[in-house]
């Protein structure tokens, strides 16, 4: 990356920043207090990232991580069973493994991922942590069309009796729970949505507005 490049890219992050910050204010404010209280389930980062920005406590344990399509659909749908284990097995199978270099652990059958964690017993506290402060009388989950997404298993995720949303790379009017992120229409999922590119603030997920969505 060149010098003029690399100038552009900090000046342009600087203006997101602050842009970002103003708008996480405004969004800050138009929480209710119910929706303060929601515990946020999310196949990846992006729940993590929505409630810090928020604010919010962490009220679920599923921050700083992803699971594949099934493996978090599957969570979802028996998620007191898996909240019941405690702990998790070491991955150390190496084609699960491949070049990845963050901890992976089986949570029963199901596949984490720990992908901002030094180590498997550090990702094991903070979940046993994270999970006991879980509301369940306000769950929200927010899901991708990565990672391994099919139609059966849109079906099952329709299925689930939790407030939800997906976000998905084109359009589906089958599936109620969809919302269709522009600008992935070439990509087999949507990509990374909480990251950024622009000067205003914005993220790909901004198209969504979730604070009306977590405070219904």
């Amino acid at each position: 990356m060149n010098v003029f490049k690399r100038a552009f890219n900090k000046v342009r992050n600087t203006v997101w920043k602050r842009n970002r910050d103003r708008r996480n204010q405004e969004n800050r404010q138009r929480l209710t207090e119910r929706a303060r209280t929601a515990s946020i389930l999310s196949c990846n980062c992006t729940g993590g990232i929505l409630s810090h920005d928020l604010g919010l406590q962490f009220l679920s344990p599923t921050v700083n991580l992803f699971m594949r399509a099934e493996d978090f659909i599957k969570f979802c749908e028996h998620l007191r069973e898996y909240l019941e284990i405690d702990a998790f097995v070491e991955c150390t199978d190496p084609e699960v493994i491949g070049n990845r270099t963050y901890p992976i652990g089986y949570l029963g059958d199901l596949t984490v991922f720990f992908v901002h964690y030094h180590s498997l017993e550090e990702a094991q506290e903070k979940w046993n942590q994270r999970k006991k402060r879980i509301n369940f009388d306000n769950i929200v989950i927010l899901n991708t069309d990565r990672e391994g997404m099919t139609e059966e298993l849109k079906d099952r995720f329709e299925a689930l009796s939790y407030k939800k949303v997906m976000f998905t790379h084109l359009p589906d009017d089958k599936h109620e729970s969809c919302f269709y992120i522009r600008g992935y229409e070439t990509e087999p999922s949507v990509g990374i949505i909480t990251d950024h590119s622009s000067w205003d603030g914005t993220r790909p997920v901004d198209q969504f507005d979730y604070i009306t969505f977590i405070n219904q």
